[in-house]
């Protein structure tokens, strides 16, 4: 839950200008799959959806209206800081399929806080 413990914290928005994300039990699959396939070579990304600051600022203040996250005004001017990206062709080409997008990891995510007591 860094986003949501970052909003307000506008000086620490530079590090999630573009951010990737994957669901926990697909990074389980994805050490599963590469174990069972027998071409596999080399280091493997696992990354199911690639989301810049401002699109996962409309994501989260549209589904999760209760909770602060960063404004279009806070978002402007950011200095990204420079990062090399990541790409899962790799795991993709080898035909590995993630089952979560960011609706569920998001959700899970909140719902387990919520438990904890931690949201």
């Amino acid at each position: 839950m860094v986003v949501l413990n970052f909003a307000g914290d506008e000086e620490n928005y530079k590090f999630l200008v573009s951010t990737s994300f994957v669901h926990v039990d697909d990074v389980a699959r994805a050490h599963i799959f590469l174990f069972e396939y027998t071409e596999a070579k080399g280091r493997y990304i696992c990354s199911a959806v690639d989301v810049t600051i401002d699109k996962l600022s409309e994501f989260l203040s549209a589904r999760y209206t209760k909770y602060q996250t960063p404004t279009p005004d806070s978002l402007r001017g950011i200095q990204p800081v420079k990062t090399s990206g990541l790409s899962s062709r790799k795991l993709l080409e080898a035909r590995f399929t993630y089952r979560y997008g960011l609706e569920e990891m998001f959700d899970g995510a909140i719902q387990s806080c919520k438990e904890k007591g931690f949201l």
